[in-house]
């Protein structure tokens, strides 16, 4: 008999970008992600164990984009390094923190 795994969410340490991510898929499909800098697991698991909407959103819409040669976890934090990114130039202009 065969099975199939339709839904699964996972925990995956990082070290080379000291962070854990959370993924949760549906039927080989990520529908949510969520990170946290830092090596507490106990402190995701407790604060970081929902979606992050935005940073889903975003993942799905540049994923086609990313590098072919990452594997999943590999574009995800390119994801998350890229969002990180957009969202701290998107704060320094609503604050006017450029000047």
């Amino acid at each position: 008999m065969e099975y199939k795994v339709v839904e699964s969410s996972e925990i995956v340490w990082c070290p080379n970008d000291d962070r854990y991510i959370l993924i949760i898929k549906e039927n080989d499909e990520i529908i949510g992600l969520n990170y946290m800098q830092g090596d507490e697991l106990d402190v995701f698991k407790q604060d970081f164990n929902e979606i992050d909407e935005e940073l889903t959103d975003f993942y799905s819409a540049i994923e086609p984009y990313l590098d072919a040669k990452n594997d999943e976890v590999g574009k995800i934090n390119a994801a998350i390094w890229a969002h990180f990114e957009y969202c701290n130039r998107k704060c320094d202009r609503l604050f006017n923190l450029n000047k």
